[in-house]
């Protein structure tokens, strides 16, 4: 589907296949193909060629390179559990948030997009949401680049079996962080120890009484 939608003639295109069949640990990772040398007119129209209402796959640009992404089952029970936390934390918290889950972000100016695995507004709606999560089992283009063009105040990264903080800096740049600025008083390593359960329903007990106490 890829090459007749982009329809792509420059002499420089190109396509990666970035397919790593397990990880070392066994898990199974995410699937990415990223396509070199797209204008920002093609990658609308491929988007728009896969409909609104899709599932997947999720789409990514950043200058002229498109990354064209499809979960694993471990992707999503990270994705899913770590907004479950994390709702369950603003909710306690007294936060009143707006969640913008995987809805598109773009910034045609600055010739960048994305559909992250989860994203907030705190307070009030934004046209970026101030906090974005993205699960990061394999790696692909840059992603933190794209959200400092849009300005997202912090940037999480599950990577390693860890969740990496990113702030935003007054001079424009990330900053990697051991704790969020957003949600001060999280401690990220609860949300670490809560994902390495089997059960569901055993984490977020055990997320709950840690934010509780």
């Amino acid at each position: 589907m890829v090459a007749p939608v982009l329809n792509r003639n420059q002499e420089n295109g190109s396509t990666e296949l970035l397919r790593p069949s397990r990880l070392p640990d066994g898990t199974e990772p995410e699937q990415r193909i990223i396509v070199c040398g797209v204008s920002w007119k093609d990658y609308l129209k491929f988007d728009k060629r896969l409909g609104d209402d899709r599932s997947g796959p999720r789409l990514y640009y950043l200058d002229g390179d498109l990354e064209i992404m499809s979960t694993s089952d471990e992707h999503e029970r990270i994705k899913k559990w770590v907004g479950d936390f994390i709702g369950d934390y603003l909710f306690e918290k007294g936060f009143d948030v707006i969640t913008r889950g995987q809805a598109t972000m773009r910034q045609a100016v600055k010739k960048a997009g994305a559909e992250p695995d989860d994203a907030w507004c705190i307070r009030e709606p934004k046209k970026h949401p101030d906090l974005v999560f993205e699960v990061a089992l394999t790696t692909g283009i840059n992603k933190l680049e794209i959200y400092r063009r849009m300005a997202v105040a912090e940037v999480w990264f599950w990577r390693k079996n860890r969740i990496e903080v990113f702030v935003l800096q007054r001079s424009g740049e990330y900053l990697r962080a051991t704790r969020s600025e957003l949600l001060p008083s999280l401690d990220i390593s609860i949300i670490e120890n809560c994902l390495a359960m089997d059960s569901w329903r055993a984490a977020r007990k055990a997320f709950r009484s840690a934010i509780a106490s």
